[in-house]
């Protein structure tokens, strides 16, 4: 019996140095574990901030794909800049969305972070939960619940993630409607974004919509684009 049990603890023991070597080979923001029927991932409680990017940005460069760089340092509305081959931050911006990155820069980071880019499904059923919610936190929009256009909540543009609590998801993750719009996985013919950002009203950040870029849509801007990883 004794080593039947020294067999069971030490199994369990490796499996625990397991999951805490995989725990440490992960880097940027915290995660939520998403379970349900047909669905066992995890993705990321926030939007990737600049403070995250960064960290990237100095250990990897900023790559060029497909004609575009991974986060578009020229723009005017990026808070990170290049100084001397060093990548910073503007003063105020570090806990703020990443903005003008593009679909190749989020999969690199999350690929880096090992990490991925999340499903469109996974990034549904995280935002609107078993019930099946029309907006992340219930039925109804109602104000001080996500950084939009129109609403009274004090920023012009992105708001630092987490800002808006009581719009929290039904498993907890925060910035799921409004603040930026979120890269998740499709071909490189067709990349899809969801949950609206700060330049659009309620109706673009209920938890079913999405668009993409190749589309003439007016709104469509890399200011207003952002992404968080799954795994």
């Amino acid at each position: 019996m004794m080593q039947v049990f020294c067999g069971i603890a030490l199994c369990v023991a490796v499996a625990a140095s397991a999951l805490a070597q995989e725990a440490d080979s992960l880097k940027g923001g915290e995660m939520v574990k998403i379970a349900g029927e047909n669905h066992g991932f995890y993705i990321d409680k926030y939007e990737v901030t600049n403070e995250e990017y960064v960290a990237f940005l100095t250990e990897k460069g900023n790559a060029k794909v497909e004609g575009m760089y991974w986060v578009e340092l020229g723009s005017r509305y990026t808070a990170l800049v290049e100084e001397e081959g060093v990548y910073k931050i503007k003063e105020g911006f570090a806990r703020h969305p990443v903005i003008e990155v593009s679909w190749y820069g989020a999969m690199a980071y999350c690929q880096w972070a090992g990490k991925r880019l999340p499903t469109q499904e996974e990034w549904q059923f995280a935002c609107e939960g078993t019930e099946g919610l029309k907006y992340p936190w219930g039925g109804d929009f109602g104000e001080g619940r996500a950084n939009i256009f129109g609403d009274k909540d004090g920023y012009g543009r992105t708001a630092p993630v987490g800002s808006f609590p009581s719009g929290a998801s039904p498993f907890g993750l925060l910035d799921m409607g409004g603040n930026v719009w979120e890269w998740t996985q499709g071909g490189e013919k067709m990349q899809f974004l969801r949950g609206g950002s700060w330049v659009n009203g309620p109706t673009l950040t209920q938890c079913n919509k999405r668009t993409n870029t190749k589309d003439s849509h007016s709104y469509i801007k890399g200011n207003t684009i952002g992404f968080r990883c799954a795994r």
